[in-house]
């Protein structure tokens, strides 16, 4: 196990940005822990305590300084073996597009607290699915503190990550997650003094997300970046392509259908020959299919809740991914993440990629985000049984970001929405066609500015909010 002890701490160290055979101490274990943990793992599908226990064990603890809270945490605190857990799985699941994350088990007293965070208002970013939660929050750390110091030459918000079980009965954060900036690590801690929250981001909310985002939108009154009354037409894909068409925004043609309904569905069907079929509130591609016969709308409708409605779209992807000339065909849209702060802007993006030309564009449906300079040279449309290559240039952004404005303005309250969108083919030309909107939107460590293509989310985010809160 020293062996094992030894490269796990060297990994840590070095992701940590210590010295090449620097002891961890008592919070940096928590790193050598997550990747221990994630090679003793493998592919198994059990719980985790069993290799916890053989860490605990085993462990060599000559490679620590001051590490008896991590050695009890490790051997007897259920949250604490619980988010290793969560974080070695994180760490199998993808590679790390965030500072690393330690945990301690001392509570931070309210004088360090206030040592390690400059900004006089806590904003939190609250989710009830951790997964990879820092991949999403850090880069709205990165935009506050940037936003903060352009307008105000100083941090200002102090942005938190907040689980809902991390949330006493005052409505205060007991425990958080915060970036240390010195450090350029995230903190996560008990908090000695539960810290107010003044502000609030519902992100990571997990399968339940719209029940949760409507209870703890409601629970929490503070200004919030997404509340639940301006969220919930975003969650109604009906409710928001029949809005979209009503502003003269182009949008696939669209009809919610009973599951029962098989005369309509056909008829449909028969009438734009190539067809999805989706929930009408789910996201990151639950249960969307394409249907391109009465037959596949009767399987899917099959799989449904009887009595449940779905909606059924023309397709209008007519653009597709294609790494190479023998690379698989791959399904292809664009996320515009816009901020509304005086006027909707769209501040950046990222392209979604399916698994194959079948498969919607989505990483919850075994595709993947993919940098929008990655499209360079390997975009393709069907034209006369044959592909043609075809590329995405300066006149189809410009215009793809004036039809994410215009389809954000439909959200006036939300400070940040991601519009969706899928790539025709008009006449030879590219043009991009609304999907739906998200008032979650996730992916976030992927996104790149618009304006010059460097990571960042918004900034139009934060100057909205530090108005709305002001």
């Amino acid at each position: 196990m020293r062996v094992r002890s030894l490269a796990a701490c060297a990994r840590a160290a070095r992701a940590l940005g210590l010295d090449p055979g620097a002891r961890l101490r008592d919070e940096e274990l928590s790193v050598a822990f997550k990747y221990a943990l994630a090679d003793a793992l493998g592919d198994a599908e059990d719980d985790g305590e069993c290799a916890l226990d053989a860490l605990c064990a085993e462990w060599d603890w000559s490679t620590a300084v001051d590490a008896g809270d991590a050695r009890q945490a490790l051997a007897h605190s259920a949250p604490f073996r619980r988010r290793l857990i969560e974080l070695a799985r994180d760490a199998r699941m993808s590679e790390p597009l965030a500072p690393e994350l330690c945990i301690t088990t001392r509570a931070v007293s309210g004088q360090h607290l206030r040592q390690l965070l400059s900004g006089a208002h806590n904003h939190a970013v609250v989710c009830a699915a951790p997964t990879l939660f820092t991949h999403e929050l850090y880069p709205l750390v990165v935009d506050a503190f940037s936003a903060d110091s352009a307008a105000l030459g100083r941090a200002h918000f102090n942005v938190l990550g907040v689980h809902v079980d991390w949330i006493d009965d005052d409505n205060c954060a007991r425990r958080a997650i915060f970036f240390d900036l010195d450090r350029q690590r995230f903190v996560e801690a008990p908090l000695e003094t539960p810290l107010p929250i003044d502000s609030a981001h519902f992100l990571c909310m997990g399968s339940d997300e719209q029940a949760l985002h409507r209870a703890w939108s409601a629970r929490l009154q503070v200004p919030q970046v997404n509340p639940w009354d301006g969220a919930q037409l975003a969650d109604d894909k009906a409710a928001t392509t029949a809005a979209w068409n009503r502003c003269g925004l182009e949008v696939p043609a669209t009809r919610f259908l009973s599951v029962d309904d098989g005369a309509s569905a056909r008829a449909f069907i028969e009438q734009h020959a190539r067809a999805v079929a989706k929930p009408n509130d789910a996201s990151e591609g639950r249960d969307v299919a394409y249907v391109d016969s009465t037959g596949d709308w009767m399987a899917y409708a099959g799989e449904r809740t009887s009595g449940a409605g779905a909606l059924l779209q023309a397709r209008r992807d007519g653009v597709f991914f294609r790494d190479g000339q023998e690379g698989p065909v791959r399904t292809l849209a664009l996320r515009i993440n816009v901020g509304t702060c005086a006027g909707p802007r769209a501040d950046s993006h990222y392209a979604q990629l399916g698994a194959h030309d079948r498969a919607p564009a989505s990483r919850g449906r075994g595709g993947r985000i993919a940098s929008v300079a990655t499209l360079r040279d390997r975009l393709f449309y069907r034209c006369d049984d044959a592909w043609q290559p075809i590329e995405l240039d300066c006149a189809f952004w410009r215009e793809t970001a004036e039809r994410a404005e215009r389809a954000a303005a439909l959200f006036a309250d939300l400070l940040l929405v991601g519009i969706d969108l899928v790539v025709d083919v008009a006449a030879g030309r590219p043009c991009a066609v609304l999907l739906e909107a998200n008032p979650r939107p996730a992916g976030l460590c992927h996104a790149q500015r618009m304006g010059d293509g460097k990571a960042g989310v918004s900034e139009t985010l934060w100057n909205g909010l530090r108005a709305r809160v002001a």
